[in-house]
């Protein structure tokens, strides 16, 4: 069944948007919502931004509409064709990379419901506005640290000396890239043994409990999309992000903070629960066969 109904095109066209072909593609929990990741043959990993507008609660068409007047955003927009059980359905995603860019720029509505959310975005907004401070200042030589610890105000004129000397200006970037050159070695090295406490703190978690597949997460989310999808054509007030709230129910019936997160014991009983949820919505049945889900 197809997923959240991306906006229709608003300034450029759908045309001026490059049209993808994913080569992988898999539905990952993101502050809470169930966000579709896509990755593309040069490895570059898009989110969808229906999906990511359920994040701070905002409507697709608003997000997308935003992404387009900016000229950042709008280089790392593409479209892809997503295969579901109701056939071929263009939808818009957003380059990764560019994620923290979009999330610097929102404003998320303020709800009771989203007051963890919003905290943690604010936590996370906090840090990208510093990492970017503290790159600004390494990149004009200043001390790092508040604006309070430069001392004269005359080293002020490094901005513009840096900025109006090209030359000087691809020494300063060059400079900074070397370190941070270094510091990724470094972060790699870091990540590396992070990965390998992780592996092993799931093989110890996968002992006693196993979680679903891929292949079931997909299946999984082509479920809980036709239901949200139904909810939306039935209950106008739950218009603005059925999926979200279909999602809640989910994870909130089998006591989970992550979907992907369910074990696989539990698996049929998650497939019977949302199918029973759809017939009680539309009198209807969820008749999907399981390999016509997403094809991760």
């Amino acid at each position: 069944m197809s997923g959240p109904t991306d906006p229709p095109s608003t300034g450029r066209t759908s045309n001026d948007v490059p049209l993808v072909n994913p080569t992988e593609q898999l539905p990952i929990t993101l502050f809470d919502e169930v966000v579709l990741a896509i990755r593309l043959a040069d490895g570059r990993i898009y989110l969808s931004v229906s999906e990511m507008s359920a994040i701070i609660d905002s409507l697709p068409e608003s997000q997308l509409r935003r992404i387009r007047r900016n000229e950042i955003l709008a280089s790392g927009l593409v479209r892809a064709v997503i295969t579901t059980s109701a056939g071929e359905r263009e939808h818009y995603f957003l380059l990764l990379d560019l994620f923290s860019v979009w999330l610097l720029g929102v404003t998320p509505k303020k709800t009771k419901a989203k007051e963890h959310i919003l905290q943690r975005i604010a936590h996370l907004r906090s840090y990208l506005v510093a990492e970017v401070s503290a790159a600004f200042n390494r990149l004009m030589g200043f001390p790092q640290g508040s604006s309070r610890e430069i001392e004269d105000l005359r080293d002020l004129d490094r901005i513009d000396r840096v900025v109006s000397n090209a030359e000087l200006l691809a020494e300063q970037v060059r400079d900074l890239q070397e370190r941070q050159r270094e510091f990724d070695t470094g972060m790699n090295r870091a990540r590396q043994a992070w990965r390998d406490l992780d592996a092993r703190l799931r093989a110890v978690e996968n002992r006693t409990i196993e979680p679903i597949t891929d292949a079931q997460r997909g299946y999984l989310y082509t479920l809980v999309q036709a239901w949200g999808k139904a909810r939306a054509e039935r209950e106008p007030e739950s218009k603005r992000n059925p999926y979200a709230s279909c999602w809640a129910s989910l994870k909130a019936r089998f006591r989970l903070s992550r979907y992907e997160d369910l074990p696989l014991s539990e698996y049929a009983n998650a497939v019977a629960f949302v199918r029973g949820a759809y017939r009680q919505l539309t009198g209807e049945d969820l008749d999907i066969p399981e390999q016509t889900s997403l094809d991760l």
